[in-house]
């Protein structure tokens, strides 16, 4: 059977560009179609056999880019999509309870920050900020600054909108003091960006209008990185479509070589089944008899009954109807020798007009009943819808064969007593003298 020699893509290696497209364009602040990407990433990664701690990484993004972006949503008082929303709660909830069972104390604190996020933007402020301290305080025992910053806007945040300005002012504050988290152009932004947001909420003016002059210049000095991010983001979209094509393509290759597999197959069964049986009749041939009397010895049969059939005056049919009729009279007789080995026998054709019975486990003073059986139905067969006025006939000669001693003998006994059925005037059996 053909193989591909093609190489395919690797699973891994397409997830992880996939989950690098869907970070780039989280980083370039396009949240909506961050979501969109890490969620095709994330099914990418259920549906090709990934590793289960690849796709908790997968399921980790996927709900972390679409809990920011539906915060962003209710920032920007836009529409809420509430399916997401419930679909990415339970992705956290299901990833919170295997964090906690290992103690990772890293996606405990990020679990609680995006469900509390989720929370807020379903207006259930007082669950939000539950969540927002439980996330700020693993955060801590993860002793990841950028986590813990990021709980600490969205908590002050939701503290401002509460009118509890003080208690928002005092968490950015503790913000400013991670100097490591502020080195970080783009959490620096994401700290002045609040602090303008919240000040403006207070009705601080002067604070808001310091806050968002920092705010501008951070944006004029980061448009150089977001430009060079969404060129990034570009290129990365375009080796993932080539990507696409690629495993698209090895796929169509996979199913092609499955359909000619398949094709292949199913001709080698017909070359098999044709080798071991008539064309005319259907039923087996030589080669047949020999592979099922193997099959017979190893599976402990021991002996068997031979009946061995001969159509009457089958030349007088053949002259007198034609040969196309003689065809027919053939494939009838197979049938109705087919039907009486149908349980466990085995019916031959073994040329010509002569066809061979054998009945295993049974003796041929036991199979003569059956052989008469046979012959009435050959005689009785309705033959008038193969040609007017046709009449068939057969006669049958029985013989015993062990299996431990070769065929040839039992068949001339067989044969002996058929000639035996002839001479006698046709349309009898003849069985071996007991």
């Amino acid at each position: 059977m053909p193989e591909t020699r093609q190489i395919l893509p690797d699973p891994l290696a397409n997830w992880r560009a996939r989950t690098a497209y869907a970070v780039a364009l989280f980083d370039s602040n396009d949240f909506d179609r961050a979501a969109e990407a890490a969620a095709e990433s994330l099914n990418y990664a259920e549906t090709s056999g990934l590793a289960k701690g690849s796709v908790l990484i997968a399921r980790s993004i996927a709900s972390r880019m679409a809990a920011r972006a539906l915060g962003e949503h209710r920032l920007a008082r836009r529409e809420i999509d509430a399916l997401l929303l419930a679909r990415t709660e339970e992705q956290l909830q299901a990833i919170l309870i295997e964090a906690q069972a290992e103690k990772l104390s890293y996606e405990i604190a990020e679990c609680h920050c995006y469900l509390g996020l989720l929370a807020w933007t379903r207006g259930e402020d007082a669950l939000a900020a539950g969540r927002y301290v439980a996330a700020i305080a693993a955060s801590r025992v993860a002793q990841d600054e950028v986590l813990e910053a990021e709980t600490s806007y969205w908590y002050a945040y939701l503290l401002a909108g509460q009118g509890a300005f003080d208690e928002a002012q005092s968490l950015l504050a503790g913000i400013e003091a991670l100097e490591q988290v502020l080195a970080v152009p783009r959490m620096k932004l994401r700290h002045f960006d609040m602090r303008f947001r919240i000040g403006e909420m207070a009705g601080d003016w002067r604070a808001a209008f310091d806050h968002h002059r920092i705010y501008h210049e951070l944006v004029v000095e980061d448009y150089r990185r977001l430009a060079s991010a969404r060129a990034y983001t570009m290129k990365l979209s375009l080796d993932l479509e080539t990507m696409r094509r690629k495993e698209d393509s090895a796929r169509l290759e996979r199913e092609r070589l499955l359909e000619e597999n398949l094709r292949l197959a199913a001709e080698q069964r017909e070359a098999v089944l044709a080798s071991r049986t008539d064309p005319l009749t259907g039923l087996g041939n030589r080669r047949e008899l020999q592979l099922k009397c193997r099959e017979w010895a190893q599976s402990g049969v021991t002996h068997a009954a031979l009946m061995l059939c001969d159509i009457d005056h089958f030349k007088r049919i053949n002259d007198v109807f034609s040969h196309s009729i003689g065809d027919i009279v053939l494939s009838r007789l197979a049938g109705l020798l087919g039907d009486a080995g149908a349980e466990g026998g085995l019916a031959i054709r073994m040329g010509g007009e002569e066809f061979l019975l054998l009945l295993p486990d049974t003796r041929a003073v036991d199979a003569f009943a059956a052989a008469e059986r046979l012959r009435l139905r050959v005689q009785d067969h309705d033959w008038s819808e193969v040609a007017p006025k046709l009449a068939v006939t057969c006669s049958i000669g029985l013989a015993d064969w062990s299996l431990a001693d070769s065929m040839e003998a039992a068949l001339q006994v067989a044969d002996a007593n058929l000639y035996a059925a002839k001479n006698a005037g046709r349309n009898r059996c003849v069985a071996p003298a007991t």
